[in-house]
């Protein structure tokens, strides 16, 4: 089997340095060549491209990057759960995002022509990284469980709590890596991958806050959630205009098409919806159970269509070749 190519696609410091605010990545996942590395020739490009889609590149890129939503999605529907409102659904959504996150890890690792992933990772740092979210998992897993089936004590979802942005971020560190290898900037300019890496984030981002939203009014890690609230529903917003209207000094344009835009008018829409109920959280307000259940499903119904909006960039970064 051969060794993917690692290619990274170059940029100004200062244009770095600003799309860092609004992307989040680290420096070391900054789309960065240098200038002493010979251009592919175009049979090299495409038996590049060839062999990225072979092995399914862009499907473990998309794959890895899900796992950082679903990290917080079942810690939001775990707390929901507990919490013992939205019954049925809330137990069928977690129990489904549980199944998720294991069939993708799985694939990561071993392959699965289902999900478009082929062959096994043999790449040491991947695997490494892997094997670490994996481990710190499956602590997390079992308890989630206990959730799931109405069996955990208070001391259980306290671990949920204290746990998760651990996993979030041994999750970021898988997506860094998968990111590195499998990028192919011959198919993908700059400023496509930066699009679409902060759509792939605002889906953990809208699981971020239902997460938040639960422990403040479960009284779960309350002031830690109210503290870190603000700055996540701030940095959705900013991404969210940045994704619509574009952010030059980013290097971020504006949707590159009219529907794309569309699809982001209808998040923007299912935001407006809800961020209502978010300023009140903000401001001490308590929800009852009724607002705190449309709270978890309005951000649901956000997440899924900001996941649209991650396709509808990928295939329209295709179309630019």
């Amino acid at each position: 089997m051969k060794t993917p190519l690692r290619h990274k696609i170059g940029k100004t410091a200062t244009a770095a340095a600003l799309a860092l605010a609004v992307t989040g990545l680290a420096p070391h996942h900054t789309f960065a060549q240098s200038g002493n590395v010979p251009a592919p020739t175009v049979d090299e490009d495409i038996a590049l491209v060839q062999f990225l889609e072979e092995i399914g590149g862009a499907e473990r890129i998309n794959y890895a990057g899900k796992l950082r939503m679903l990290s917080q999605r079942i810690a939001a529907a775990a707390c929901i759960v507990h919490a013992d409102i939205n019954p049925g659904e809330s137990e069928a959504l977690l129990h489904g995002s549980i199944e998720e996150f294991d069939k993708i890890l799985a694939a990561l690792e071993f392959g699965d022509e289902g999900l478009g992933i082929i062959g096994v990772e043999e790449r040491r740092k991947t695997l490494a990284a892997i094997h670490a979210l994996k481990e710190r998992w499956s602590a997390v897993e079992e308890i989630v469980r206990e959730v799931e089936n109405h069996s955990a004590t208070e001391a259980h979802v306290q671990f949920i709590a204290d746990e998760n942005m651990a996993v979030l971020g041994d999750a970021k560190l898988l997506v860094s890596e998968v990111s590195g290898q499998y990028a192919d900037p011959t198919a993908l300019l700059q400023s496509d991958a930066l699009r679409i890496d902060i759509a792939g984030r605002q889906r953990m981002l809208t699981q971020k806050i239902s997460k938040e939203v639960c422990f403040i009014g479960s009284d779960i890690n309350a002031a830690a959630s109210m503290e870190v609230l603000g700055g996540t529903i701030n940095m959705f917003e900013v991404s969210l205009n940045a994704l619509q209207h574009g952010m030059p000094e980013a290097g971020i344009g504006p949707a590159p098409n009219d529907e794309i835009a569309a699809q982001l008018t209808q998040v923007s829409a299912d935001w407006s919806a809800i961020k209502p109920h978010l300023d009140m959280v903000m401001a001490g307000g308590v929800l009852d159970d009724a607002t705190r259940v449309e709270v978890f499903k309005g951000l649901n119904k956000t997440m899924g269509n900001m996941n649209v909006a991650v396709g509808m960039f990928a295939e329209s970064s295709k179309l630019g070749l």
